[in-house]
This record gives structure tokens, sequence and C-alpha cells, in this order.
């Protein structure tokens, strides 16, 4: 009890913290640098803690601690000293929290969105138009090109006419038709120029005709020599082979439609005809029926059989 009242007599005669603490110090004949020695402080805050000092103090929050730890050390009662530091001291700042804002959505009424928007339009309608054009809109060069132009009031417009190779322009049907129609002409009304011009179209009648009996004198081809031969009239094109008895080569070729081959050699013949179909064949001058050596169109078998 009587500690307890010596305590209380204390803490009313001295009212700082400082005061309070330096006198429990004196009493247990302490010095400052001891204190300082056992919370492991700078003498310095020692003696700012006893003259109630801020000066060159930390934070609130620490000097409480160190008051607390004094207390402890010199027997004082710590809650007192930490009351009357509290009311000595200004109260603590309240802790000011950062706005926090919740993240904003992206909308279609953002700036951002719209011109991107803007921009896919655009380029839908740049690209239908280019489309439009390509498929609908007829060049107008086209459409002028059966102007007729007239050169010194000349019409020289003309039209390029291609025939296929096997065409060949309308020719009287014998030399004698084309003398026939010179003749029927009166010879007042015939110029030189236009005898000069019938006799070239003669002439080239003449060639035109030796040329075609020379090319029907070619649908026949001959090869080979021997005691036995093979004549061959083609209905459309076949590959054909024909080896005579010692194996030698005696055709080896691409047989066309409308061709008669005539081939000699030394018999048995090895044939081969790749269209079977399109292939008359005679043995020294008898038929021979291909069709029953034919698979698939081809045929191959030995002459004689």
């Amino acid at each position: 009890m009587n500690g307890t009242s010596t305590e209380t007599d204390n803490a009313d005669m001295f009212e700082t913290p400082g005061q309070l603490l330096r006198l429990e110090r004196e009493k247990r004949e302490l010095s400052a640098q001891d204190i300082a020695k056992r919370i492991h402080l700078d003498i310095k805050i020692i003696e700012a803690i006893e003259k109630d000092s801020s000066e060159n103090m930390p934070s609130a929050i620490y000097v409480r601690g160190y008051l607390r730890s004094y207390a402890k050390i010199v027997g004082a009662n710590a809650d007192k000293i930490i009351e009357l530091y509290n009311a000595d001291s200004p109260p603590p700042m309240p802790e000011i929290l950062p706005e926090v804002k919740p993240p904003s959505q992206v909308s279609s009424n953002d700036k951002p969105v719209k011109a991107f928007t803007y921009l896919i339009t655009l380029g839908l309608v740049l690209l239908l138009l280019v489309w439009y054009q390509s498929n609908f809109i007829v060049d107008t060069k086209d459409g002028t090109s059966n102007d007729k132009t007239r050169i010194n009031g000349v019409d020289t417009t003309y039209t390029i006419v291609t025939h296929p190779d096997s065409w060949q322009s309308p020719k009287p049907d014998t030399i004698e038709e084309a003398e026939t129609s010179i003749t029927t002409e009166p010879s007042t009304t015939t110029s030189s120029n236009e005898l000069l011009k019938l006799q070239a179209f003669n002439e080239e009648q003449t060639i035109d005709i030796s040329t075609t009996q020379a090319s029907n004198d070619d649908s026949s081809i001959s090869t080979g020599t021997g005691s036995d031969a093979i004549e061959l009239k083609l209905t459309g094109d076949s590959w054909i082979e024909i080896y005579d008895t010692n194996n030698n080569r005696l055709f080896h070729d691409l047989a066309l439609a409308g061709k008669q081959y005539n081939i000699k050699g030394t018999a048995p013949f090895n044939v081969l005809l790749g269209y079977s179909k399109g292939v008359n064949l005679k043995f020294n001058g008898k038929p021979v029926e291909t069709e029953i050596h034919s698979k698939n169109g081809v045929a191959r078998f030995t002459l004689p059989e």
C-alpha cells in the first residue's frame, strides 16, 4: 500500500513522463548512460526523453516503445507513462487511404471505339465499291471499238477471221472450169491486168493440185525387205511395234489414221497393236483377225499364228 501511494504522489508531483522516469532512475542510482546501454539507444535520445523534448526524435510510435522499455528498467508504471505522453503529444494524423477507383469498362460510346468502328465501316464500303466497279461497270473503250475509222473519206475498218489449219479457200473443180469462165467473158472487156491475175491464179491451182496428189501418194508407206509382208490400214491412230524372227525392229512408231503401211521382213513376226480396233491387218495378203488377241484395246500376237 505504501508503494502504491508513493507512485501516485510522484505522478502528481511530476506531470511529464520524462521527469517521472528521471526521478525513478535517480532513485535506483542509475545514470542515463546505463539506461542507454540497456535499451541500446543513443544517450542523446535518453536525455531528450527526460527533458520531454521532441527535437530529433523519431515518430511517436517509436517513442512510446522507448518509454515502455525505460519504465520497465526503473520499475515505473508503463501505462501511466504512456498516458502522460499521449496527453502532451498531438494525436496521430489519421491515415489517408488513397482513393481507389474501379477500372472503367470500355463502352461503345468511347471515342477510340467509335473511331475504330468508323474505320472498319469505311474500309468495307471501299471494298464494296471496288468489287462493284470490277464486276458491273463495263469499260466504255470497248464500246467504241466498233466505230468506223475513215481516212480521206474511205472506211479502213476490217475484221480478222481466223480459220482452222484444215480450211482451204474454195477452188474451181478443174482447171478447165476456170479456163471456161475466162473464155466466157468478152475479150473486149478483159484488160491486160486481169489476164495477168488469171494466169497467176491458174498457176496456183496447178501447184495446189500437184501438192494434193503428192500428199495422197504419201498415204502409203513401205519399209523393210524380206519374203513375208504385213499390210496395215489405219482407221484410227495406233501405236504399233513389229519385230522379225531375228528380233530386228521393223516398225516402232505411232501409225496415223488414213495411212497404209506395207512392212516386209522374215517371219515369224512379233506384233503389238496399241489400238487394235483402228487397225486392219493382212499377212501375206490374207486378213488377220486381231480382236481375238485384244485385251482392253491392246493386241499382242505372233504371225503366222
